[in-house]
């Protein structure tokens, strides 16, 4: 344990690219007790969330979609536990080891940043061409500069790109919440939980590789949908 979160730790001090490990001993510990650590932050958080609430600190939220009750369980736990996991993972986390895509992956996330405080329909498309023209104009500053810059400026930037990545994926899912908005500073409580299993997934992807950040994505979903279950059997 203390070997793992040492670890995940000093790379959150100062993120950086790593050479995949193919440690099968430490990838198996990392993973349980990433999902341990995740598990136990999330339990933090929320029961701040319900002490808050209790107190009428804050108002009380609820999910925008029941899964259990609208799909059953069968189809939640698909959902949740493959197709939300290996979505979500190639969308948040397989651009960090590539080479231009970061480029899209945050002027595309800028755009959608930007169309939630516009709020018009008619300046959606108009803000995500734009967004676009910006990323092919930066990809071809960076084809002409030549790699060393370019691979100084990935170096320095990576530690901005890494958090950059977990914040946003903790944003986006304030969409699963019914009602709530960045105008409530309730918001904090539901993305700090969701932007640190971010920065957990993120090592594991940059340490191990995709396929173990989505296999960790599965165990963390796979774990709060059995949760739902017993407590809705309750």
């Amino acid at each position: 344990m203390i070997q793992t979160l040492s670890a995940f730790w000093q790379f959150l001090k100062k993120p950086k690219p790593l050479k995949l490990s193919k440690d099968n001993k430490s990838l198996w510990r990392d993973l349980l007790w990433l999902l341990i650590l995740d598990l136990l932050f999330a339990g933090l958080v929320m029961s701040t969330y319900y002490v808050l609430v209790h107190f009428n600190i804050i108002k009380e939220y609820v999910e925008e979609t029941d899964l259990l009750k609208k799909y059953g369980i069968i189809t939640t736990l698909f959902i949740a536990c493959i197709f939300a996991p290996i979505v979500e993972e190639f969308l948040f986390r397989w651009h960090l080891t590539k080479k231009y895509i970061p480029i899209y992956f945050v002027c595309f996330t800028l755009g959608m940043i930007c169309n939630y405080f516009i709020k018009s329909s008619n300046l959606t498309w108009p803000v995500y061409i734009f967004f676009l023209l910006v990323a092919l104009v930066i990809q071809g500053y960076f084809k002409r500069i030549g790699i060393r810059k370019r691979l100084v400026f990935q170096q320095r930037s990576f530690v901005y790109l890494f958090y950059y990545s977990a914040i946003v994926f903790g944003l986006t899912h304030l969409g699963n919440i019914k009602g709530l908005t960045l105008s409530d500073p309730a918001f904090i409580i539901f993305v700090i939980s969701q932007a640190f299993a971010g920065l957990s997934l993120g090592y594991l992807r940059i340490k191990y590789g995709l396929l173990y950040s989505i296999l960790l994505h599965c165990f963390l979903n796979f774990v709060m949908v059995a949760l739902e279950i017993l407590f809705q059997l309750n």
